[in-house]
């Protein structure tokens, strides 16, 4: 009996070391439809990237043959930086608002009434799901933001 035609895929997942020159800005000179500017993302891949990927390859090839696959293909799709897994870091988190944009209550320094809560805070997550994080870190702004009202008398 002929079998197939059967295909199996892998993926691999690795964290990117954080990078302070990457960031994100908005455009002084471009702006959307509504006039508001556009997003500039200013990210690469590192050699340790590059380096996790061609592991990831080389790895992947080995299990596969030790499993009797055949006909194996692998590729780095070359894809950019955050098309396709969640980068973490983009509004970074600090006591100093030279070099961060937030505060440790997640608050933006420049515009206190304003939180951020998801993994733009974070640096890393390592190899697990981050929102439990997520949802931990907006209780703890949320508390504070209480916290601040009240101070108020509002």
């Amino acid at each position: 009996q002929e079998h197939g035609p059967w295909t199996m895929s892998a993926w691999m997942q690795g964290e990117m070391v954080p990078v302070e020159s990457n960031h994100m800005r908005l455009s002084d000179t471009e702006t959307d439809k509504y006039g508001i500017p556009k997003i500039i993302m200013s990210v690469e891949w590192t050699e340790n990237d590059d380096k996790m990927t061609q592991d990831f390859l080389e790895q992947q090839t080995e299990m596969f043959e030790r499993m009797g696959f055949t006909n194996i293909a692998v590729s780095d799709s070359q894809a950019p930086p955050g098309s396709d897994i969640h980068e973490m870091g983009g509004v970074r988190m600090g006591k100093d608002p030279k070099t961060s944009l937030l505060n440790k209550h997640n608050q933006l320094h420049a515009c206190p009434n304003v939180f951020v809560t998801d993994g733009a805070c974070m640096t890393s997550t390592s190899t697990q799901n981050p929102t439990l994080m997520f949802m931990t870190l907006t209780a703890r702004a949320a508390n504070h933001a209480v916290d601040e009202l009240k101070k108020m008398n509002l």
